[in-house]
């Protein structure tokens, strides 16, 4: 069972996604809160919690500086970012400050059970727009250009890289490839293993700083 909390300040979208993620028998909700100063209080709530989706715009204290003061005190908490807001600063923020994956409120309600269950299991689920913000904004931080490594990555390996820098989900990246999202599964944990990486925001990094995003 996935312990949720919803710190959301709009109460129709606060019940709305009470109401989704009570569907699936996988999860179960704490509580919701309408501000974040609310959550962080409850210190007794934090220490049950696994995941917490988290809004940007609340009122008072802001979602990204919610997720660095929880990350401080409870690292092992994963705070998915739940937002309308695609401006590269504040994803950037948002990563830097500790949340575990990227999340846009207009995506598939079932991807987004889908994120919710990666991210507890070590995924960063991230939004394929801005998984491109995050793409661009290392390319324009990498360092002047290095030979190619090789890092022995198999056609079927380099296709389900692609499909990771397109921000996709193990379901979504299952029907493009044609293949269980088990097995897309499986494939990522071999490609980050081959790669010595540990998510999705390292791997992308990887990517852009060795050039492997020429052989894709």
């Amino acid at each position: 069972m996935i312990n949720i909390v919803i710190v959301e300040d709009s109460l129709d979208a606060r019940e709305g996604l009470r109401y989704l993620l009570s569907l699936d028998n996988e999860i179960h909700i704490l509580n919701t809160y309408d501000t974040a100063e609310h959550l962080i209080e409850n210190h007794q709530l934090l220490s049950k919690t696994h995941v917490i989706l988290m809004d940007i715009e609340l009122l008072g204290m802001n979602g990204i500086e919610a997720t660095r003061i929880i990350k401080t005190s409870y690292p092992s908490i994963n705070i998915l970012i739940l937002t309308i807001f695609e401006e590269k600063e504040k994803i950037v923020h948002a990563i830097q400050a500790g949340a575990s994956g990227y999340v846009l409120k207009n995506c598939d309600p079932r991807d987004l059970v889908s994120q919710i269950k990666s991210v507890h299991i070590g995924g960063s689920p991230i939004s394929p727009n801005v998984a491109r913000t995050i793409l661009n904004e290392l390319y324009n931080q990498k360092e002047p250009t290095k030979a190619v490594i090789d890092y022995h990555l198999t056609k079927r390996e380099l296709e389900v890289c692609k499909a990771i820098i397109d921000g996709l989900t193990y379901r979504q990246m299952g029907e493009e490839l044609h293949m269980a999202s088990s097995t897309a599964k499986k494939h990522i944990l071999n490609i980050y293993k081959k790669l010595e990486v540990n998510s999705k925001i390292t791997f992308m990094k990887k990517v852009l700083e060795e050039n492997l995003i020429d052989i894709l």
